[in-house]
């Protein structure tokens, strides 16, 4: 994270645009520029130093006792009172009529004896029935933005993220227990319902505490300002200031000459900050496929510059 804050980012732009301070009106505009800029860079690449890794780990299944179940009914009672809150996980009971037959329990107390499934049960009564509770859904960290991958710790591959819809009929028939090997992500996005905490559901339904690594790019949950910093580390943070001045030049002040300068070193450093990004990845060092920039050479006659022109203003992702 950088140590410059967003008022120190704001005042190098306001000074170089000659704007002072005390003109409040554009000092919103460019508060609004400076984060659009910020937003823009975030979104461009998992970059990594928004990236953060995560651990969870996964419940041990509950068996203890018997549960008395009664057809057509979602009222169940455990003989033995599970000691946390079994709401949200699954019911599986043996012997019951229908092999396949998951019921997601929707309400318990930890330490209660008596819960409500979310469907009525389908099988015969029996005050005796043997069962399994699993926990197949965990919540994910608040800050989290795009989770990346998740891998079981002592894995090198990841888990498969099947989605979400994949993830719900897979739960319909399968009801296989073990270690988790397809995971989605489910939230407002997928659910529609705006209360959906976010969370990950995982299968196989895991029997035992299996821990989970998770990678993920953390959310700009709020815009720059006052002494809030930015992700980018000091050595690329003058990306904001470029990036601001290339849109606020033209925007603020009438001057497209001076916002093609700042354009041009602003593209310059994020091609940079690109080819760490690429070597951290493992992959070769290349130029981002839809950067601009000028190419120069020097006329071997008078060692000045020559403007090559726009032919080479776009160029694609080649080794650079």
């Amino acid at each position: 994270m950088a140590t410059l804050t967003y008022t120190n980012l704001e005042t190098r732009v306001m000074n170089r645009l000659r704007i002072p301070t005390t003109n409040t009106d554009q000092q919103t505009r460019i508060a609004g520029i400076i984060n659009d800029v910020y937003r823009d860079i975030y979104m461009k690449y998992n970059w990594w130093w928004c990236v953060k890794r995560g651990t969870l780990v996964t419940a041990d299944d509950i068996s203890a006792g018997t549960v008395s179940v009664t057809n057509a009914s979602t009222s169940v009672t455990f003989s033995s009172a599970p000691t946390p809150s079994v709401a949200g996980r699954v019911l599986i009971v043996t012997g019951n009529a229908d092999s396949n037959a998951v019921y997601r329990i929707s309400t318990h107390t930890a330490g209660a004896t008596a819960a409500v499934l979310d469907a009525v049960y389908t099988g015969a009564n029996n005050t005796t029935a043997s069962y399994r509770v699993y926990q197949d859904t965990y919540s994910l960290p608040t800050d989290l933005g795009v989770l990346i991958h998740v891998k079981r710790y002592g894995y090198s591959w990841p888990l498969d993220d099947i989605g979400y819809e994949r993830m719900l009929d897979l739960k319909n028939y399968d009801t296989r227990v073990g270690k988790p090997h397809a995971y989605s992500v489910y939230d407002f996005a997928t659910t529609g319902d705006p209360t959906t905490a976010r969370r990950i559901i995982v299968h196989p339904y895991p029997d035992k505490d299996y821990r989970l690594e998770i990678h993920y790019k953390q959310t700009l949950n709020t815009e720059l300002s006052g002494s809030t910093r930015p992700f980018i580390p000091d050595d690329y943070v003058q990306l904001l200031v470029y990036g601001a001045l290339a849109d606020a030049f033209p925007l603020l002040v009438n001057d497209t000459e001076r916002g093609a300068y700042y354009k041009s070193k602003f593209v310059d450093m994020l091609n940079l900050m690109v080819a760490v990004q690429r070597e951290r990845e493992g992959l070769p060092t290349i130029q981002p496929e839809d950067s601009y920039r000028r190419f120069y050479t020097r006329d071997k006659r008078t060692s000045s510059q020559v403007d090559l022109g726009s032919a080479f203003d776009r160029f694609p992702a080649e080794p650079w």
